[in-house]
């Protein structure tokens, strides 16, 4: 007997919590994400310094990257809103005798509809300010507490299972490697964009570009919603830095930066890393997308990892239960 009906249990719950509740646990997993990643440079820097010290550089370094996105968001979109409908008021087109009464009347009512859009979409953001201060709050909290969740389930992960403790600790155990490596080579694919975001944003002359740049590699975390978080204050800050022809350059930077993410850099570092071929990668994210929607595309890849590690361990049988290690 084994407890892979339990294990199974476990994870449909897990799936039904995410399903009903999607925002309070997409903070979670990715705060959780974070927590890994801050890992990353600290284990490089461990090569280096002391490990303890390694640690609070790597948190202090993160956790200020994260905590500076939130708090230059709001800020950003309000300043360059007001100058948006600034510039919106401005535009009249009345004293040209050139043109027809009829065409200066749908233009000017086309100008105040623009305006009014606008002003509709930023107070619809503005209603969701308490929801990402929240979720913001949540995802810091849950990135320092992770340290401590490990300790916790190190010691009595084994009390969740029935038939054999051993095999279902050394089954996530191996899960979670598998999640870290999958994490790491997402820092990579998530430094590659906010490089290039913050250095074609300053090419072409649009402001902001380090927050823009900062602020694309933190969200690059969360797989196609992140490109939605950026894709707002870098097309405000195009208006205002270059009319419309900054909208067009932010869109294009945007479209390039996240093509070449999507469909090479992403696939190719995590399908090597992981062992799963990269179509799986993309075709899994377009399935959990439509299921649960953005949070969807959180736990894809690690529900991948999760299936491959459980048909080892729980399907195929072997040897694989009887690896030891530490979480």
């Amino acid at each position: 007997m084994d407890d892979k009906f339990l294990i199974l249990i476990y994870f449909i719950l897990f799936l039904i919590l995410i399903k009903f509740s999607p925002f309070v646990f997409g903070a979670v997993i990715i705060g959780f994400y974070f927590s890994i990643v801050i890992d990353v440079p600290a284990k490089l820097l461990s090569k280096k310094l002391n490990k303890n010290l390694s640690k609070v550089i790597s948190y202090t370094l993160m956790l200020s990257l994260i905590f500076y996105s939130f708090i230059t968001f709001i800020p950003v979109i309000l300043e360059e809103g007001k100058k948006i409908f600034s510039e919106l008021s401005k535009i009249s087109i009345n004293g040209n005798p050139q043109l027809p009464s009829w065409i200066l009347d749908f233009l000017n009512n086309s100008n105040k509809q623009i305006s009014n859009f606008a002003l509709n979409v930023l107070n619809q953001l503005f209603s969701y300010t308490p929801s990402i201060i929240t979720m913001g709050i949540l995802i810091i909290v849950t990135t320092l507490a992770v340290s401590n969740l490990k300790a916790y389930l190190k010691k009595n992960l084994k009390s969740f299972f029935v038939y054999n403790p051993e095999k279902g600790y050394n089954f996530f155990r191996s899960f979670y490697k598998d999640f870290e490596r999958f994490v790491s080579g997402q820092v990579l694919v998530a430094l590659f964009v906010g490089i290039s975001v913050g250095f074609l944003c300053f090419v072409f002359g649009i402001k902001g570009a380090l927050f823009l740049g900062i602020l694309s590699f933190i969200t690059d975390f969360i797989p196609f919603l992140g490109v939605i978080i950026v894709s707002i204050p870098m097309l405000m800050l195009g208006w205002t830095s270059k009319g419309f022809t900054g909208i067009v350059l932010g869109i294009i930077i945007l479209v390039i930066v996240n093509q070449l993410e999507s469909w090479f850099f992403a696939p190719k570092i995590q399908s090597s890393n992981l062992k799963i071929h990269w179509f799986v990668l993309i075709i899994s994210l377009l399935i959990f997308n439509d299921f649960f929607g953005f949070i969807g595309i959180l736990i894809a890849i690690p529900t991948i990892l999760f299936i491959k590690k459980f048909w080892k361990y729980y399907i195929l049988g072997g040897s694989y239960g009887n690896n030891r290690g530490k979480v």
